[in-house]
């Protein structure tokens, strides 16, 4: 066995000099970094840098020459652990260790501990509290918490999946992290860090092989054994003063361990650290001299704002290095080679916050500016579709075909379809089933005209040979008629509306988003865009906001405050909360501290001087952003200048507060930010009253909430409690019963010895209420017992579970914004739902299992809409006339609502605007019936649901360009495409662009192919479509329809790409005379 197989680093940051704040992060991860990459360590000699070091540039320009610093030492090491000072470093060093491509991972749990040990595989990060952990000595180790596996070994595979699925790992057809599964005679086990998969083979019950394989690489080695540990939190175990010396043992005798650095040993580490010294010989460092000396580099931060920006910087002459990092290596490629230029280095990283610069000889450009000037344009769907595509279809839920009615989805088969001259074409089918089990196949081609059903719980199903859904389609749409008049009068309102236009300034607010912490996601990037040109407009913004709790909503608004003071003007955020607005007070002063505004905060409960003065401020235009509650809405509030208002969960606001609210909604900007959208809120996005965006891109390294529900019992109160204590952290506990809560007090207490509880809710005077929380906040409590007043936005960063007491009688919305006030970080959420009736209502159980059910990130706007099935979504449309949303659907009912809406702007309030027309046009379903073999295989996804969905998604895109952008992405993540799948695409792009040409159906008749045209198509549109059938193979029947021998084509395929072909212009054109 080598001398080193892995390496334990201890480090701690008073052993390395201090440097300048903004570079002592890197630097200090860049030397421990620099003796992880070497693979044997015996000697670290003195460091000095010309006794000077770097104090300019952005933190990505200091990384990058630290690399280069280190260099000749990158070489990589599999199978280590680093220990640094505590979790902040911990996060720090795995987000850079992203960077330089080494796979590390924060160690957790048993399984991860017996990979590093029996496995030697893993690169794990630890802090020093790792040590304080009782771990069991290695021979309680390998009796209770480790399955061995030998080559020739005699067992079951039965018995290995029951020990599996006793040490936590899940069944599952796919690699996910922690499973499972078995195939045959092969049993696979991904582990914990889904970073490699054990593949057994046997022989009967004895094992023939055993292989390693790197997900990542698909790289396999032989192993004769295999060490499978328990997927226990190693947290679970009791605090100790000494580290197993049993443990350390194995590691030496294993010869997997060499310390560098040395360190000050005290406490629970002395023995530790004497022990350590039989083997291991510490080297000191040195300290670099003259550490006052400093050089400039000249480094600064590059902005492109077009594409001509960047072709002219990389044509640039006297820069010896240009280097672009990014995720979008395909378009940086294309547009390098097509712009033919040279010398430009391109490396693909999937790191997400590095940011451009350049220096004299050097311009390093990366997705900061490539995401602004590549990205792909965002897909623009009406909200209705959106609405569908987030409820997602699973064998046995009601569905709503459009022209069929409600039925009931079964699944997806391939069928074997014989043709001419006695070929097989293979096609793939929904299978639905309606009214005395009458069966239904539709096309996979046709899947976005089913929705999911949105409605009564039960609905009846409609029968396939009768007229009744016609007559619901038909009663429904005299709703619309009626509901859509009123709507259009509001609309037409809003229109007359003149507001201020903001002007942009690139620069400022290009350094205004390079200031941000991390780098935005897609969606802040988007919606950021969709604000700026709101803001621009003539016409006031009124937008919603909806994401996550945590998602990135207040760099939104942050983003859109700092564009009105920039155009001097002022800036009003209102929250719902008094401690909730000084969080978003804190965070402003943080967030602004570069920028030369004036911050001020406003409530009920500041001092009478202070509220003077801040108001005279404020009339003044001495105060440039100002937050408060509704104490903003006073009569004795005055601005000098407001150009935005931001309003924070308005729904918790009362009517007498809306009404307050709506004073403002004259010529200024209004911004609304929501985790759960409310019913009226996405009655008026829906309607186009108001516009909306959606967060749906969770923050990296966010982990999903574990939610449980559970019936009110002492132990599991006490055992969410102590991992939770045992971790450091505090614990939540919602009681929203002012009446009793001194009791639930008493009850915790007796649970919780030693631990201190405070109370909190609305009922305390606001300036004891905010003391409490602020006084949990600094970690003076374990426990805060609560009503809902810490619901909304407040950040608690040690707390990571919550409990909530009769959880049945809260909302949807409530408790995933209580349970979304923990997990905001990369630790691991815990949410208890708990009940105390032995029976509890039906509505109050699916609300329940919804919650549970719906814990995955981003799923926020999705339990609003769930919250619509449960109650049957009357609430959404808010007027009576919506009775015949259940007949056929909330989604469908929407869906032509918003068509008929879009229909009388056009025809009553904006004839004139060609781009309305063109981008509300209704399209024509085009259905396309030839022989030819079109479907996507199932080994492209990971299940059925995935299947459907991304059929579903893919079908319901509107533009040529999201469907190119769509299939783009596919091919460049999957390899050997099949012809069939291919032949899929072409269908679809065939059926979107016939759509706007107004054709229906395109399809084989006997010896002819036809092609029929929807009966509104004029001569002249015909006579347009005519003129690019330059080959002249296509012949009038009728003023609606075309028709042509099949004989004039090889295969039903060549006559498909002879139609695509006229229909994208790429054929000569004819002339046509056609009679009237």
């Amino acid at each position: 066995m080598d001398r080193i197989t892995f390496n334990i680093f201890f480090y701690k940051c008073t052993s390395v000099v201090i440097f300048v704040k903004n570079f002592l992060y890197f630097f200090r991860f860049f030397f421990i970094i620099k003796q992880i990459l070497k693979n044997k360590i015996t000697y670290v000699k003195s460091l000095e840098i010309n006794k000077s070091y770097i104090n300019s540039g952005n933190t990505f320009s200091k990384l990058l020459l630290l690399q280069r610093w280190l260099e000749n030492n990158s070489q990589k090491l599999d199978g280590s652990i680093m220990v640094v000072q505590n979790e902040k470093d911990i996060q720090s060093y795995l987000k850079i260790s992203l960077f330089l491509g080494i796979k590390m991972s924060k160690l957790n749990n048993i399984s991860e501990l017996v990979d590093l040990i029996y496995n030697k595989i893993g690169n794990y990060i630890v802090s020093t509290d790792f040590f304080e952990i009782q771990i069991p000595n290695t021979n309680h180790l390998e009796k209770k918490f480790i399955i061995t596996l030998k080559k020739g070994q005699n067992i079951a595979p039965e018995e290995i999946s029951k020990q599996l699925n006793d040490f936590g790992y899940k069944h599952s057809e796919h690699n996910t992290k922690g499973s499972f599964k078995v195939n045959g005679d092969i049993l696979s086990i991904t582990n914990s860090t889904g970073e490699v998969e054990f593949k057994i083979s046997f022989w009967g019950n004895t094992i023939e092989e055993i292989l390693l394989i790197e997900e990542s690489s698909n790289n396999t080695k032989n192993l004769e054994t295999v060490s499978i540990g328990k997927r226990e939190t190693i947290h679970n175990f009791q605090v100790t003063d000494t580290f197993h010396l049993d443990l350390k043992n194995k590691l030496h005798s294993e010869n997997i361990f060499h310390i560098l650095d040395s360190l000050d040993f005290s406490g629970y580490f002395d023995e530790f650290n004497t022990d350590l010294n039989n083997y291991i010989q510490f080297n000191s460092l040195t300290h670099i001299q003259n550490k006052e000396a400093q050089i400039n580099l000249g480094i600064n931060d590059l902005y492109l704002e077009k594409i001509e920006d960047l072709k002219h910087i990389l044509e640039e002459n006297g820069i010896s290095k240009k280097t672009i990092y990014t995720k979008s290596i395909g378009a940086i490629k294309n547009f390098i080679e097509y712009n033919n230029l040279q010398s430009i280095e391109i490396i693909e990283t999937k790191l997400n916050n590095l940011k451009s610069f350049r220096s004299a000889t050097e311009i390093v450009i990366c997705d900061d500016n490539i995401s602004r000037i590549f990205v792909k344009k965002r897909i623009k769907r009406n909200l209705s579709k959106s609405l569908d595509l987030l409820l997602q279809i699973k064998p046995g839920d009601f569905i709503v075909h459009v022209d069929h009615g409600i039925g009931v989805f079964k699944q997806i088969l391939e069928k074997e379809l014989p043709v001419q001259n006695g070929q097989i074409i293979k096609k793939e089918y929904i299978e639905l089933e309606y009214k005395n089990n009458d069966k239904l196949f539709v096309p996979i081609t046709e899947v976005s005209r089913v929705n999911k059903y949105v409605g009564s719980e039960n609905p009846k199903l409609t029968g396939l040979s009768t007229k009744e859904w016609e007559k619901k389609l038909s009663k429904a749409k005299g709703d619309i008629e009626s509901i859509a008049g009123e709507l259009l009068e509001v609309f037409a309102k809003r229109k007359l509306q003149k507001g201020y236009s903001f002007t942009s300034y690139p620069t400022e607010e290009a350094r205004f988003s390079n200031s941000f912490e991390y780098t935005y996601t897609d969606d802040q990037f988007n919606i950021i865009r969709e604000i700026n040109e709101d803001m621009e407009s003539s016409q006031p913004m009124d937008r919603l906001v909806s994401g996550d709790v945590g998602f990135g909503k207040t760099e939104i608004a942050f983003h859109a405050m700092y564009k009105a003071m920039i155009n001097n003007k002022q800036a009003a955020l209102i929250s719902p909360l008094i401690v909730l607005a000084y969080e978003h007070y804190e965070k402003a002063k943080e967030r602004f501290a570069l920028f030369p505004f004036n911050i001020g905060v406003i409530t009920r409960f500041e001092k009478p001087a202070i509220v003077k003065n801040t108001l005279e401020k404020l009339k003044n235009g001495k105060i440039d952003l100002i937050i408060g509650t509704h104490r903003l809405l006073s009569e004795d509030i005055e601005f000098k200048n407001l150009g935005i208002l931001v309003i924070d969960e308005e729904h918790k606001f009362g009517v007498k507060d809306k009404e307050k609210i709506k004073k403002f909604k004259g010529n200024i900007d209004m911004l609304s930010l929501s985790a759960t959208p409310i019913p009226r809120s996405l009655n008026m996005a829906l309607n186009g009253i108001k516009s909306m965006s959606m967060l749906t891109t969770p923050p990296i390294g966010r982990m999903p909430i574990e939610t449980l529900v559970s019936k009110f019992d002492d132990n599991i109160i006490a055992e969410a409690g102590k991992r939770e204590f045992e971790r450091g952290g505090q614990l939540f506990f919602i009681h929203n019963r002012v009446g009793t809560i001194e009791t639930m007090r008493d009850t915790l207490g007796k649970i919780f010895k030693n631990k201190k509880i405070i109370i909190a809710h609305g009922q305390l005077p606001g300036d004891t209420l905010e003391k409490r929380i602020l006084s949990f906040k600094r970690k003076e409590y374990d426990i805060l017992l609560s009503t809902t007043v810490i619901e909304n936005g407040i950040d608690f960063p040690n707390v990571n579970t919550i409990i909530i007491n009769d959880a049945y009688n809260f909302g949807i919305s409530q408790i995933h914004q209580l349970r979304g006030r923990v997990g905001r970080s990369d630790k691991q959420g815990h949410c208890y739902l708990l009940f105390n009736k032995d029976k509890i209502k039906d509505d109050a159980a699916k609300r329940l299992k919804t919650i549970v059910d719906y814990s995955h990130l981003g799923a926020g706007f999705e339990l609003a809409i769930k919250d619509l099935e449960i109650r049957g979504g009357g609430d959404l449309l808010g007027i009576k006339q919506s009775g015949q949303s259940s007949e056929i659907g909330v989604n469908l009912f929407l869906e032509m609502l918003e068509n008929k809406i879009e229909e009388l702007k056009r025809t009553g309030l904006d004839t004139n605007s060609k781009n309305s027309v063109e981008r509300n046009i209704s399209r024509i379903n085009t259905t396309i019936d030839l022989n030819i073999s079109a479907f996507i295989p199932d080994y492209f996804f990971s299940s059925e649901l995935d299947k459907i969905n991304f059929y579903r998604e893919i079908e319901s895109l509107e533009t040529g360009e999201d469907l190119e952008n769509i299939i783009t992405d596919f091919k460049e993540i999957n390899s050997d495409i099949p012809s069939e799948t291919n032949n899929f695409f072409t269908l679809l792009e065939l059926k979107l662009i016939a759509s706007q040409y107004k054709i229906k159906h395109i399809k084989k008749v006997g010896i002819n192919y036809q092609i029929d045209f929807d009966t509104e198509i004029s001569l002249d549109e015909l006579k347009l479509f005519l003129k690019l059938d330059s080959e002249v193979k296509l012949e009038v029947t009728t003023i609606h329809r075309l028709r042509s021998k099949v004989k004039n084509f090889g295969t039903d395929y060549d006559f498909m790409k002879y139609v695509l072909d006229i229909m994208k212009g790429t054929m000569k054109k004819r002339k046509v005379k056609l009679k009237r």
